[in-house]
């Protein structure tokens, strides 16, 4: 019964992971009804909001990625991340506001009962997208710009390949995680999980990686989705002289008769591959903030004392109260997410 509602409100959604949608699209209806029909939802909660006011209906989408060793009995689960893919409608009003938030704080209770560490959302910088999930918890960290490149050209394809330009390997993956903490921000390390998404729902893709000596310096990496193409790249500044070459190369290999659009997320901390970018032919669609909001993930094996063991595993181990398909709750009053209005 909340399949027409989400239909209607679909046009008013506002996208929380950019890339991934852009690049693969979200099929609504299909969501709604895996997520219905599957006894154990661990990889999509749609969480519907009804309400007896009218025009207070909400929904949202969250995806959960699958635990870092496959079945969640390592040491790894706790690292276990989740991104918000899209709410509806726009907040544009103190109601729906108010609406995000209540969502917000019941995907923040879902994705804790399922060993979730943390959640990250990608809203847009300006409005009351970022107001409302800072409101319920989500803590802003850095700026980023979404490129498109329309269509891959015949320059794109002979590039002269910088030396140490290579296939990515297994092996290589300890060097990424370094090339990572290397490069980023640490207060952006673990909410960084775009790549992630996007392997968890498009698959593997292609990677290569850039070694100067026996340092890693640059990864990239492009995946293809329904809609396009997702990339990646990763450069510690001594790369710049490579960057323009090595993505070149990147470029080069979109599958003919596919070539484009692809779709690029740079954070702040690499802004000066921008000009670079520009000169490949992308161009600048919109900006968002990264926010993320830590959870109390549930504790598969405590290691301390007997009773410590009973009351965090009572404390961290209860389940919301809320169906996962959609939230059936009283009109209450809830003066804490009221704002304060002038007197008539």
């Amino acid at each position: 019964r909340d399949v027409n509602m989400i239909q209607r409100l679909r046009p008013l959604a506002r996208t929380l992971a950019y890339e991934m949608v852009a690049v693969d699209g979200i099929n609504l209806l299909r969501e709604a009804i895996t997520t219905y029909l599957t006894v154990r939802r661990e990889n999509s909660v749609l969480l519907v909001e009804r309400d007896k006011a009218p025009g207070t209906d909400s929904f949202g989408l969250m995806h959960i990625l699958p635990e870092p060793n496959g079945n969640g009995d390592g040491a790894e689960s706790s690292q276990r991340r989740a991104a918000l893919v899209l709410m509806a409608p726009n907040p544009e009003s103190d109601e729906v506001v108010e609406s995000w938030m209540y969502l917000a704080q019941e995907f923040a209770l879902q994705a804790a009962s399922q060993g979730v560490n943390h959640i990250i959302a990608e809203p847009a910088e300006y409005g009351g997208e970022a107001e409302a999930l800072q409101a319920a918890g989500f803590v802003p960290l850095i700026h980023q710009d979404i490129l498109k490149l329309a269509h891959v050209t015949e320059h794109h394809l002979m590039p002269n390949l910088p030396l140490g330009l290579r296939n990515h390997e297994k092996s290589d993956e300890p060097l990424i995680r370094m090339l990572h903490m290397k490069t980023a921000p640490k207060l952006t390390v673990q909410a960084e999980i775009t790549s992630d998404l996007l392997r968890a729902t498009q698959g593997t893709g292609h990677s290569w990686v850039l070694v100067h000596g026996n340092e890693l310096v640059a990864h990239a990496t492009l995946r293809e989705g329904r809609r396009g193409y997702g990339l990646q790249v990763l450069f510690r500044p001594k790369a710049e002289d490579d960057a323009l070459p090595m993505l070149q190369y990147v470029l080069s290999q979109v599958k003919p008769g596919k070539r484009g659009p692809v779709y690029c997320t740079i954070r702040a901390y690499q802004s000066w591959l921008l000009p670079i970018l520009d000169e490949l032919g992308f161009t600048h669609i919109t900006s968002t903030v990264l926010m993320t909001r830590h959870t109390a993930a549930r504790v598969h094996t405590p290691v301390w004392s007997d009773t410590a063991n009973q009351v965090t595993a009572n404390a961290v181990a209860k389940k919301p109260s809320t169906s996962i398909n959609r939230i059936e709750r009283n009109k209450i009053r809830r003066v804490l997410f009221k704002r304060n209005r002038p007197s008539d």
